[in-house]
């Protein structure tokens, strides 16, 4: 679908690594899109259906993370890379900034950084504050991890998807998308920066008008985590998508619409408004 665009990729430097970023989609109106990916994802791997969907309609800047040289992954060294391509992608004016997952909590401290340039935020799947329920979970995780058990994926398949979309499939088709996951030492420091994750004092600052949407059968950050960052964020209004944590996939054409409305007018929904679901 890329092939149909314009496109370029780009590079900065964040502290001695390489940050790379794929820019498409016309200058218009509309404020340009900065996406930032979740754990484990890439721009492909967690924007292949709202990149080009959206680079039709603006411009759009998506990053890829890089890892960096120290054991231990801070949300400090993410903030550094995406703020470093908002700067070399859109030098002058305001970007709207999206984030999914650990990406939203990345885009919710960047955002409350930079106020004069950050002018919107979506924020899906995000969470505010590490909690017990998501500490168990990545202590399992981790436990499989340390055991180099072939499960670990499925696992992660199982926490990331709904049992509707899942029974959608069959068993084998999803093996086989757990079996697309990959495991790798910076994967490792993101789960580890997942257990330590609190942006509530940040997000208390944030002036940038704010859509937070949260996914109804979310196991892997449930739904009260963004009813959270919705009653945090001063200029935020909320919506719900049902599905599983990982929407990008299960709802990409509601996720879409979302985005599409509220870049479109941001301001069409006034502060602390609960937005409708689609119907099915």
């Amino acid at each position: 679908m890329l092939d149909d665009l314009k496109y370029r990729d780009g590079e900065v430097s964040v502290a001695g690594v390489r940050v790379r970023y794929r820019v498409a989609g016309p200058d218009n109106d509309r404020t340009p899109l900065v996406l930032v990916h979740g754990t484990a994802g890439s721009v492909d791997g967690h924007f292949g259906y709202i990149f080009p969907m959206m680079a039709y309609r603006q411009k759009v800047i998506a990053l890829d993370w890089s890892d960096t040289e120290g054991a231990t992954l801070e949300l400090a060294d993410l903030v550094a890379q995406v703020r470093a391509v908002i700067g070399d992608a859109v030098p002058v004016g305001p970007v709207t900034l999206l984030g999914y997952s650990l990406g939203a909590c990345v885009a919710a401290q960047t955002a409350a950084e930079l106020p004069g340039k950050v002018a919107n935020l979506i924020l899906v799947a995000g969470w505010l504050k590490t909690d017990t329920h998501q500490q168990m979970r990545n202590r399992i995780w981790r436990a499989l991890r340390d055991q180099d058990s072939a499960s670990i994926t499925e696992y992660m398949t199982f926490c990331a998807f709904s049992p509707g979309f899942m029974n959608m499939k069959s068993l084998p088709e999803m093996v086989a998308a757990a079996g697309m996951l990959k495991m790798s030492g910076f994967v490792d420091r993101q789960m580890d920066l997942n257990t330590r994750i609190d942006i509530a004092e940040a997000c208390e600052t944030i002036t940038a008008k704010t859509l937070v949407i949260g996914c109804t059968f979310d196991m892997m950050v449930p739904k009260h985590h963004s009813k959270q960052l919705f009653g945090a964020i001063e200029d935020a209004r909320y919506t719900e998508i049902p599905s599983g944590h990982a929407v990008v996939h299960e709802r990409a054409a509601e996720l879409f619409h979302h985005i599409d409305m509220f870049t479109r007018a941001p301001g069409a929904h006034p502060a602390g408004t609960i937005i409708p679901a689609q119907k099915p």
